[in-house]
């Protein structure tokens, strides 16, 4: 008989997720007492309780279990960038990102564990930038709604997306090198003042 039995479509969301936390659960177990590069998906599989197809299944590289929550904070992304009535594009993209630092304040121990393990590993470094292209590119549509579609537009929407990635990754450095101790909203709330000033006004001219 196989970990996957006849079951009921509750359960077996049930399971699906309760697999899915116990493997990164082992993962980051793992990836502490012996260090990533030392830690195998056979042995991650083995910690779980799970077959390693099953590890596969759910996980296709060993590097996904340090970003398990990827896809998921990209929905919740795209979700708070639908724009509200007469909200700047502006406003569309800070109350987003606030919404995202609302989650990972509710986090905070699992985003430690994963900026240590990712300061760690010089590759881990590497494919978290890669990671981050994504919710740019959801940022930058946000903002191309505010332009006019126009080589300047898309610039401009392209450059505002680049710098608010930037000043969220110093305000999440800032917090995650304090411990995660303090308020990330509010800090979020400050450095989005401060976009704000440097940006000026909405729009191509």
């Amino acid at each position: 008989m196989t970990e996957e039995t006849t079951e009921s479509e509750p359960q077996r969301e049930k399971n699906r997720s309760s697999r899915h936390a116990a493997l990164v659960s082992a993962a980051y177990a793992l990836f502490a007492e012996r260090g990533y590069a030392a830690t195998t998906m056979d042995d991650v599989a083995q910690a779980a309780g799970l077959s390693r197809r099953t590890a596969f299944r759910y996980f296709a590289t060993k590097e996904a279990l340090v970003f398990p929550e990827r896809d998921e904070r990209l929905v919740l992304l795209a979700s708070a960038l639908v724009p509200r009535e007469r909200e700047t594009a502006f406003e569309t993209v800070r109350r987003a990102c606030l919404a995202l630092a609302r989650r990972y304040q509710d986090e905070r121990e699992r985003m430690l564990a994963q900026y240590r393990l990712v300061q760690s590993e010089p590759a881990l470094i590497g494919r978290e930038l890669q990671l981050d292209r994504a919710f740019e590119e959801l940022l930058e549509q946000a903002f191309a709604r505010g332009e006019r579609d126009t080589s300047r537009g898309k610039r401009r929407a392209r450059v505002r997306a680049s710098a608010v990635i930037g000043a969220v990754r110093a305000s999440l450095r800032e917090w995650l090198e304090g411990g995660a101790s303090t308020d990330l909203v509010r800090l979020g709330r400050e450095t989005f003042a401060e976009l704000e000033q440097g940006f000026g006004g909405e729009g191509e001219q």
